[in-house]
C-alpha cells in the first residue's frame, strides 16, 4: 500500500516559467534581426523592467524621462493604482529612444503606436511577443514570462535582495516575490543531472 498524505499537505508554488541566457539571447537575435525599431522597444523593455503587459501598454510619452546617462519610466497604472518608477539600463535606453526618434512627432501620448497610428494594446504586445518568440523557436512565451525572466534574473545575480525587486516588480507583497527563489524545474533537473558529471 502507499503511504497516504495529509490532505492539508501544502502545495508549494514553483517558480514561473522564465528564459534562461541561451533563450533570452535567441529572442534578442530574432527581434534584432526581424524586428522594427518598435518591436525591438517592447521585447527589450519587458526584459529590462519587468513591466506588466498593460503597464507598457499604457505608457504616455510623458512617462518617459532619459538622458545620456540615465532614464526612468513613470508606471501610473500599476496594479491597485500604485504608482511606480522603473530605471531604464542602457539597453532599454537605447531601444525606447531609437524607437521613439523614429516615431518621430505625434498628436498621439501613447508610446507605443500600432500600424494605424494610435496607442498599441495588450493584445498587439503579446502578438508581437510571440511573433519573435516563434522565429526564436521558443515556446509558450508571453510577456509575462518576460516579467518572471527579469525578477529571477535579478534574483539570481545575488546583487539584488527581494525588497528591490518587490518595488521594481511592483509587487504589494513580499511573498509574491519570493517565488521567483523557488527553483524551476530546470534547475531541479541540473542538479541531479550534476551528480553524475
Amino acid at each position: 500500500d502507499l503511504p497516504r498524505f495529509p490532505q492539508s499537505m501544502e502545495q508549494v508554488q514553483s517558480a514561473p516559467k522564465a528564459l534562461d541566457r541561451r533563450e533570452m539571447n535567441a529572442l534578442v537575435r530574432a527581434v534584432e534581426r526581424h524586428g522594427s525599431t518598435r518591436d525591438q522597444a517592447i521585447i527589450l523593455t519587458l526584459l529590462n523592467t519587468g513591466l506588466r503587459v498593460n503597464e507598457l501598454s499604457d505608457l504616455n510619452l510623458s512617462d518617459v524621462e532619459m538622458s545620456q546617462r540615465k532614464g526612468k519610466l513613470v508606471v501610473r497604472s500599476g496594479k491597485g493604482s500604485k504608482r511606480r518608477e522603473v530605471p531604464l539600463n542602457a539597453e532599454a535606453r537605447r531601444a525606447i529612444s531609437t524607437y521613439l526618434n523614429q516615431r518621430g512627432e505625434d498628436e498621439e501620448q501613447a508610446v507605443l503606436l500600432s500600424q494605424r497610428g494610435n496607442r498599441l494594446g495588450t493584445r498587439g504586445i503579446q502578438d508581437v511577443v510571440s511573433k519573435y518568440a516563434h522565429l526564436a523557436e521558443l515556446e509558450g512565451i508571453t510577456p509575462h514570462t518576460l516579467r518572471h525572466t527579469f525578477c529571477t534574473n535579478l534574483l539570481r545575480s545575488g546583487k539584488v535582495d527581494m525588497v528591490t525587486v518587490a518595488k521594481l516588480a511592483g509587487h504589494s507583497d513580499i511573498s509574491t516575490t519570493s517565488i521567483y527563489t523557488q527553483p524551476a524545474e530546470r534547475d531541479l533537473e541540473n542538479a541531479v543531472n550534476g551528480l553524475v558529471e
